[in-house]
């Protein structure tokens, strides 16, 4: 099946998008075509991304979804897909998806139609109804709500049920330590606090912008989308390969390593990629020493910062939660360190991938895959677990985490603060961390 939709985007400074060009899908293969309508290519607009240049041609990408990888985080949230495989009567796939939901507008009409009508008679105005008086969208894995606050948008992110109801102050915590630590987050962060004892974690919203003609948006692409993970599929065979060697060519496409190669293509040249890498890995370290264990794919992004010279930066850092019950093997969710295998006579040693939280593999990775010297990285890790150890219990007291909530996470913390120990101890300062 063809399908064909139009195209609009935002341009920079634009408070409405303009008609960009046209996505053709045909199921078969899949395939996807981009052609770019003449009237922007006549107004020397730019191009959408490093992988839509502009031609008169249409550029095609195969594979996958058979989405470009711009293009597939357009589309809705589990929440929208929800709704509009309700609305068809069936399951969806990701290119009708796209093209026929709109992210907000069911859930306004079915709000609307419950505001007007009273109680909810589905399980889904159910939640609908319950989204609304609690304030959020539910967009994304957590309950969110855009505000608006002296002409400057906002999300507000809800704990869902289950969670701890400090898990906003806590997570507003992280974001100004990461800060602290010299990591890009959200201006700003704070705890928006609401009648009942509620409380949200409100930030501004990194792909928005106000202008003197309104609100503009910036473009944005996560993680998942840039790395082609529609392509990743796993197979028994990716399953025995693991089992007796320990890796996989698809646990190395969805891992750090190969998201720090993939900022190349979208970075604007040779310094500014190794400026992004080394971003990338001061928030491995961050997450590995708070031990955030929720680092996926759809919690990295970047923000295009010049849509003209098409340089995109790492948005800024987001997502960043302690996990307050441990496993006894703690891990990162994507692999930070590859590590190619080696032959010595006979023996052979297979390559590996390394997702545990271990302070030397930390550092390699520094030096193997992000830009940094060997030194420089150890004196970076030192710093970032000084800070950390020393001002977490703070951070927490200050957005008003109760000493009880506090106490939840000294085994989280237990080895930063350890290794904060062992940096500061006269055998370190004599031999140095090797």
């Amino acid at each position: 099946m063809i399908r064909t939709a139009p195209v609009h985007v935002w341009l920079p400074g634009s408070p409405t998008p303009v008609l960009a060009g046209e996505f053709t899908h045909d199921s078969v293969g899949p395939v996807g075509r981009f052609r770019y309508d003449p009237a922007y290519l006549a107004a020397k607009n730019p191009a959408l991304a490093p992988d839509l240049s502009l031609r008169t041609t249409p550029r095609a990408v195969s594979g996958g979804h058979g989405i470009f990888p711009l293009f597939m985080d357009a589309g809705p949230d589990s929440w929208g897909r929800h709704l509009l495989a309700r609305r068809l009567e069936r399951e969806v796939s990701e290119v009708e998806a796209l093209m026929l939901c709109p992210t907000d507008g069911e859930f306004l009409t079915i709000l609307a139609g419950l505001e007007a009508g009273g109680q909810a008679r589905t399980d889904l105005e159910d939640q609908v109804l319950n989204a609304a008086q609690n304030g959020t969208s539910l967009g994304g894995t957590k309950p969110k709500l855009t505000v608006s606050r002296d002409g400057v948008q906002y999300l507000a992110k809800f704990p869902e049920p289950g969670d701890s109801r400090w898990l906003p102050h806590t997570e507003c915590a992280m974001l100004k330590l990461a800060r602290a630590c010299g990591i890009r987050t959200c201006d700003d962060p704070e705890v928006w606090r609401l009648p009942g004892g509620r409380a949200a974690l409100l930030v501004s919203r990194f792909d928005r912008e106000t202008t003197s003609a309104g609100v503009a948006r910036k473009g944005y692409i996560s993680a998942h989308a840039l790395m082609r993970l529609d392509l990743a599929f796993a197979s028994p065979a990716d399953t025995l390969q693991y089992a007796t060697v320990g890796f996989t060519p698809q646990g190395l496409r969805k891992s750090y390593v190969s998201l720090a190669e993939g900022l190349a293509r979208w970075c604007g040249g040779q310094e500014a990629h190794r400026e992004e890498r080394r971003e990338l890995w001061r928030r491995i370290v961050f997450n590995a020493l708070i031990r955030n264990l929720d680092d996926h794919t759809k919690n990295h992004g970047l923000l295009c910062a010049d849509m003209a010279k098409q340089r995109w930066r790492l948005s800024p850092a987001f997502d960043l939660v302690p996990a307050a019950a441990m496993p006894q093997h703690p891990a990162l969710s994507m692999a930070y360190r590859y590590v190619s295998g080696t032959r010595r006579g006979r023996q052979f040693t297979p390559p590996r991938l390394v997702t545990g939280i271990d302070a030397k593999d930390l550092v390699s990775a520094g030096a193997d895959h992000y830009g940094y010297e060997l030194a420089e990285a150890r004196e970076v890790l030192q710093t970032m677990t000084l800070a950390i150890a020393n001002q977490w219990r703070m951070a927490m007291s200050v957005e008003d985490v109760p000493e009880q909530e506090i106490r939840r996470f000294e085994t989280t913390f237990s080895f930063v603060e350890a290794l904060a120990e062992q940096f500061t101890s006269s055998s370190y300062r004599q031999k140095g961390y090797k």
